[in-house]
Formats: C-alpha cells, structure tokens, sequence
C-alpha cells in the first residue's frame, strides 16, 4: 500500500552497472524534513529513470514499501509543491553539536570514507552498504548470463534431462551462478577486466593471440556514486514525476 512523502532532496544517489543486456543505471534518493532530520529510506526512481528535482528541492511523492531500507516511487505521483516550508536549522543526526546540511550551503556533509577495496566511498554510503549493492548487483548480472547461456545451450550440464537429473542441473547452474557473481563483484571493484580484456574497437588483435573465454567477457560495473544533478526546474510550475 502506497503512502504519500514530501520533504527536501537531501542526496540523489546513482547506480550504473553492465548486464547481458547493457549499460544500466538506477537512480534514487534521500528527503529530509524542513528541520533537517532525514528520512531513514531510500527512495528508488527505477532503471533508466531521471531524476526530474534536484539536490534542495521540496517534493511530494507516493511510495511504496520494498524493504527495510528502500521504498519505490510510484510512477506519475510526483510533483514540487508551490509554497514549500520554511526550512529551519538542521539537527543533528546522533551525539554532540552540529548539524547535517543538505543541499549545499554551509557547513555538515558526509565526509570522503577510503575502502581498500572500493577506493574512496563518498555521501552517506558505508563500505557495508557498498558491498551489498555490488553484491546485488552482480548477483542479478551472473543470473542474466547464466539464463541466457541456458535458452542458448550454451551452459554444460551434468545432468541428463528430466526428473531424475534435476539434483545436478540444479548443482551445475548454481555453481555457476555463485562463481560469476564473485567474478562480476571483483571486477566492478577492481577494474581488472579493463586490463586483461582486449577493447575490439580500438586494438588490433592477431586472428591468433588467445582471448580470454568468452563467457567471462560481460562484466557488472555496480558500484553507487553521487548523481549528477539534473536540469534545474524554471519554477514556473509544479514538475511532476
């Protein structure tokens, strides 16, 4: 059941990844109420959907529930109020003084956190947090890849058809969904796939040289970063979304 939210755009995150089908991204984002205490979702836009707000614009939206830590917008529900609230001093999120400020001006922000692994992680986002989408993210690319490679036959199965074979095909396609997901979670992390892949484009390649397999060609490139903010509204009508 939808619920309808308004509030300030405190972040707009973007996600932006590489599947079986393509180039993807997804965008969502955080409100906060005019006194600054931020909303504890995020708020999910949808695959290839632009954020029509920005970054300090006051909105209204209906939302429904996805789990404990998103919520998706319902398509068409959107729009920027006219006589916005006043926006007052921001609170603090936790512990002693200062506040958060959002959508530029003075003061507050996230500050730049440094992963090993993921390199320098920025807005509000924690390494666990990071982990877990290029997780999700290259668990859903290594079940794309490994359905077409079945509607293609192209996946070798250790199990004769039927009921009887069922244990080991099921074995043998999870097997292999679990290796190309540590595959595509490295690579989106590492890059490395950059360096050991031959860009067909632009490098000539002898009819000779050894490529590597072809089935660990497509790569997920999952990992979030902070959204360009859109075209500024002329504020000469509600947007709507």
């Amino acid at each position: 059941m939808s619920e309808t939210k308004t509030g300030f755009v405190a972040k707009i995150f973007t996600k932006e990844g590489t599947s079986a089908r393509g180039a993807w991204y997804a965008k969502s984002f955080k409100i906060a109420a005019p006194d600054g205490t931020e909303d504890p979702f995020f708020y999910q836009l949808g695959f290839n959907t632009e954020c029509p707000f920005n970054e300090g614009d006051y909105i209204q939206f209906d939302a429904e529930p996805k789990d404990d830590r998103a919520q998706t917008v319902v398509k068409g529900s959107g729009s920027k109020p006219k006589n916005p609230p006043q926006r007052t001093a921001t609170k603090s999120s936790g512990g002693g003084g200062g506040g958060r400020s959002y959508g530029g001006g003075g003061g507050g922000g996230a500050k730049v956190k440094h992963s090993d692994l993921f390199g320098d992680i920025g807005g509000y986002n924690t390494e666990d947090d990071i982990r877990r989408m290029s997780y999700s993210a290259a668990r859903g690319d290594a079940v794309s890849l490994v359905g077409m490679l079945l509607e293609h036959d192209a996946l070798p199965m250790s199990g004769a058809k039927g009921k009887a074979g069922q244990p080991k095909r099921f074995e043998a396609v999870t097997e292999m969904v679990d290796k190309l997901t540590v595959e595509f979670f490295y690579d989106s992390a590492t890059g490395r796939k950059l360096e050991t892949v031959a860009d067909a484009g632009t490098v000539n390649v002898d009819a000779d040289a050894q490529l590597p397999d072809a089935e660990a060609e497509p790569e997920a490139e999952a990992e979030p970063a902070g959204g360009e903010a859109p075209p500024a509204d002329d504020g000469d009508e509600d947007g709507s979304f």
